[in-house]
Parts: C-alpha cells; sequence; structure tokens
C-alpha cells in the first residue's frame, strides 16, 4: 500500500515539475560554480604572479642601484659579485617581513654561475632550503613546479640584461599553499551551500506548484461531476493570466460548445417528433374513422388520397432529415461538372412561371449574365427550386418575383426579390436553422417542415459559396446566392 501511495506521489505532474526543475537549477548552480572556481583561480595565480613580478623588480631595483654606485670603478666579476651579494641581502632582509606568500630567489649570471640563493626566515623561523627549478633560455616566464612533501610553487623566471655589462638571470619563487587553501575553503562553502540550494528549491517548488495544481485538482472534480443533465457548470476562472487559465478558458468554451450540441439534440428531437406526430395522428384519425362505418368506393378513394398525400409529406421530411444528417457527417458527396448556370435559371423559370401565373404574379428575369460554374446540377437545381417556390409561395397575389443573375469578380450572385409577407429582422438570421419557420405554430401543412432553407445553406456551403436574406425597404425580402464561378 505505502509503495503504491509512494508511486502515485511520484506520478503527480506537479512532483515531477518540481524534480525537473530542481535538476535543471542545480545543473545551471554546477556550471556557475566551476566557472566561478575557474575565474577564482585564475585571478589567485594572476595575483601570485603580480606578487613575484613585483618583488622581481625591486630586486632588480636593488641590484642595479648597488651596481651603479660606485665609490670605485669595478674591474672584475669578483667585484661585480660581492656588490650583488650585498644587494641581495638587503633584498632578503626585507621579505623576511611577509606573513604571507614567503619569497625564495636566486641570482645567477649569464653562464648560470650561482651569484646568491635565499635562506628566508619567517617570524624567527628559518625556511627549509628551496630546491630551484633548472634554468632555461627564455628570457621572462612564469610556470609552477613541485617539490615532493612541499606545497606547490610559483616560479618567475626573469633575465636582466645590463647595457655593457653581464646578464644577470633571477628566479624568484613563493609557495601557492594560501592560494590553494582559499580556493579549497570556497569549494567546500559551495558543496556545503549544495544541499541547502537542493532543499530551497524543492520546498519553494513544491509552493510555487501547489496553487495551479489545486486549481487543476479542483478542476478535475468539476469536470468528473459534469453529465449530459448538468452541462450548464462552469469551472472557476484564475484570476492571474497564466496557462492555467487559458486551459480553464479553453474547457468552459468546450463545455458551451457541448451544452449547444446537445441542446441543439434535444431540439432536434423534439422538432422531429412534432413533426412526425401530428401527419401520422392525422393519418391514424382518418383511417380510425373509415372503419368505423361502411363507405363508397369513392370516400374511399378520397381517404386513400389524404393519407397518401401525408405520407408523401412524411417522406419528405424524413428524406430531407436523411440528407441533413449525411451533411453533418460529411458523407454527403458533390459530383461537380461545368454548370451553365445562366442556363438553369432559364429553365427554372420555365419550369415554376405557371405556378406564378396561377397567383396572377409578376414573374421575371431582370438580368440574366452569361455564367459557367463547377456545380452539382442536381443539388443546385434542388437549391433555386427551394428559394424560387417560397418566393411564390408566400408571395400574395398580383405581387411580383423576380431574378437576376449578375457576375462579380470571381463570383456569380443570384438573388430572388419578392413583394410577399416578408421576415420579421429579428427572425432573419434564424431561418436558415433546422424546423425553423416564421409561423412558430407550424400547424399548416402548406407551410412545409422547416427543412428546405437549412439545406440550401447546406448545398451552398458545399459549393464553398453561402446564401443569405435581407429585408427590402418596401415589402418582401431578398434570398442572395453567392457561389464561386469557372469561366
Amino acid at each position: 500500500m505505502s509503495s503504491k501511495l509512494k508511486s502515485n506521489y511520484l506520478n503527480r505532474l506537479d512532483v515531477r515539475l518540481t524534480v525537473y526543475y530542481t535538476l535543471i537549477l542545480l545543473g545551471l548552480f554546477v556550471l556557475l560554480a566551476a566557472f566561478f572556481l575557474y575565474r577564482l583561480n585564475h585571478n589567485l595565480i594572476k595575483q601570485v604572479d603580480q606578487i613575484l613580478h613585483d618583488e622581481a623588480f625591486e630586486l632588480m631595483h636593488e641590484i642595479e642601484e648597488e651596481l651603479n654606485e660606485p665609490p670605485e670603478q669595478m674591474q672584475d666579476i669578483k667585484g661585480e659579485a660581492e656588490v650583488v651579494l650585498l644587494a641581495c641581502q638587503d633584498f632578503e632582509k626585507d621579505i623576511t617581513r611577509r606573513k604571507y606568500y614567503p619569497i625564495y630567489f636566486r641570482v645567477l649570471n649569464d653562464s648560470g654561475t650561482l651569484l646568491y640563493t635565499s635562506n628566508p626566515v619567517i617570524k624567527k623561523k628559518p625556511l627549509r632550503k628551496l630546491s630551484f627549478p633548472s634554468v632555461n633560455n627564455k628570457d621572462n616566464h612564469y610556470f609552477s613546479f613541485k617539490v615532493p612533501h612541499r606545497s606547490p610553487f610559483r616560479c618567475y623566471h626573469k633575465k636582466f640584461k645590463r647595457k655593457g655589462a653581464n646578464s644577470l638571470i633571477i628566479q624568484i619563487v613563493t609557495a601557492t599553499s594560501r592560494a590553494n587553501k582559499i580556493y579549497k575553503n570556497m569549494l567546500k562553502n559551495i558543496l556545503r551551500t549544495l544541499p541547502v540550494i537542493l532543499l530551497l528549491s524543492i520546498a519553494f517548488g513544491l509552493y510555487a506548484s501547489r496553487r495551479p495544481f489545486e486549481i487543476i485538482r479542483e478542476m478535475n472534480k468539476i469536470t468528473k461531476r459534469i453529465t449530459s443533465k448538468s452541462l450548464g457548470q462552469r469551472l472557476p476562472v484564475p484570476v492571474s493570466n497564466s496557462e492555467v487559465k487559458d486551459l480553464t478558458e479553453t474547457i468552459n468554451s468546450m463545455l458551451d460548445r457541448l451544452e449547444r450540441s446537445f441542446e441543439e439534440v434535444r431540439q432536434f428531437t423534439s422538432d422531429v417528433s412534432h413533426e412526425l406526430r401530428k401527419p401520422l395522428s392525422s393519418v391514424r384519425g382518418e383511417m380510425e374513422v373509415a372503419l368505423l362505418e361502411q363507405r363508397d368506393l369513392n370516400e374511399y378513394r378520397e381517404l386513400l388520397s389524404n393519407c397518401l398525400e401525408r405520407t408523401n409529406s412524411l417522406i419528405k421530411v424524413v428524406n430531407d432529415l436523411f440528407l441533413i444528417s449525411r451533411f453533418e457527417s460529411n458523407k454527403e458527396t458533390f459530383n461537380f461538372e461545368s454548370v451553365n448556370f445562366s442556363e438553369m435559371v432559364r429553365e427554372m423559370h420555365s419550369f415554376l412561371l405557371e405556378s406564378a401565373q396561377e397567383k396572377h404574379l409578376d414573374f421575371t428575369i431582370d438580368r440574366n449574365n452569361e455564367t459557367v460554374l463547377k456545380a452539382d446540377k442536381t443539388k443546385l437545381d434542388q437549391l433555386l427550386i427551394n428559394i424560387i417556390d417560397n418566393a411564390i409561395k408566400f408571395t400574395p397575389e398580383h405581387g411580383s418575383v423576380t431574378l437576376s443573375l449578375i457576375n462579380k469578380d470571381g463570383s456569380a450572385e443570384f438573388r430572388v426579390r419578392d413583394t410577399g409577407i416578408g421576415i420579421p429582422e429579428e427572425k432573419l438570421p434564424k431561418i436558415f436553422n433546422r424546423f425553423y419557420q416564421v409561423d412558430d405554430a407550424r400547424s399548416n401543412l402548406n407551410s412545409g417542415s422547416g427543412l428546405g432553407l437549412h439545406i440550401c445553406k447546406r448545398i451552398a456551403e458545399g459549393h464553398h459559396g453561402d446564401i443569405t436574406v435581407e429585408k427590402n425597404t418596401d415589402k418582401g425580402v431578398t434570398f442572395i446566392l453567392t457561389l464561386p464561378k469557372t469561366e
């Protein structure tokens, strides 16, 4: 049980993120510490080199002063060696006062003969003799060397050239134990700081991640409670701008879409039930009445004719619903071919002219530009018949229905303008919805099922076009179909 709890705890996202961030922070700390130690060691060596350089020039200055003070002219090497000896002794007395970085030095002539070697004393305690490194031909350079059982040493090799006289070689050395001690102390302090930084990074990481992940856990609880019956619930949105806030708003937006979808499904079910129940009830009622008593042949024929008419209406509704379901599942295919749209407009005018004349309507074509489209002719016929037939149906007698087709930049615009009963302004955006009818009662069978305009919208979108409606300034409305045009 405890191992399972441990595994669940380690699998938590906030714990894993804290571990990742801690490892990254430790990695950065190690890199920074390594760079800092490298620079510290470099600066300490540079400081030691500067001390050696200054002491070497101080010794050269002492020797030069002794050599440039003749109470008498030096004529041999022995006199020069004695002068160097005196200068080195004076210099050695000065360096014995140094507390840190004890100085060892020796002076040689050009041929490598030793003229003087130091024997320094610190705090009245003599230091052990030092084995100096061998002499090389380089003029000036710094280098480190080791002596068994002694601290590492740093040496400055300087060739002192004098005009008209023999050159001198100075080797001045000091122990780097103090610099090494400073370096090691700093390394120890960094290593001691490392666990503290580790603990603090874990603590602050868990604290910093606690609030957003509390929100995520709360989101998890709420989303588990949301069902199809409680889609109105929403997640609490954090005040501060963060990824958690974006995630919350995204989930709430998704819930909004789901709620609308469920509402559409409920409305669709209700509308389908309404559309199918009434004609079925009518058919059933007429059949029940017909069976109550004996009737003659004509009465039975009239009854069957009425039942057939209602059955055809039901079949049309079912076919329309099936077509809409294919549109929504992207299963409905379009067979595109070159279509003479202007010729289709003329055919539709001829086909529906008789229906318009029965109502004494002025049914005309205002403009009909020659237009060729890539379209599904069968579906486009269905669209045109639907919107033109609606215009004729809802236009009172002695009114007018006008068709026009004009070419615009890259598109064809087909308009159906009527002087009918019109549509209230607030209902215009809804007329392409499924089952929507301006007559809310939907009691008149001749008014249709409310699916035609929705199918028209789907057909227009399937042709990469659009269909809209606008209210006329005087009477009626104008339907506008816009389709991409091909020459």
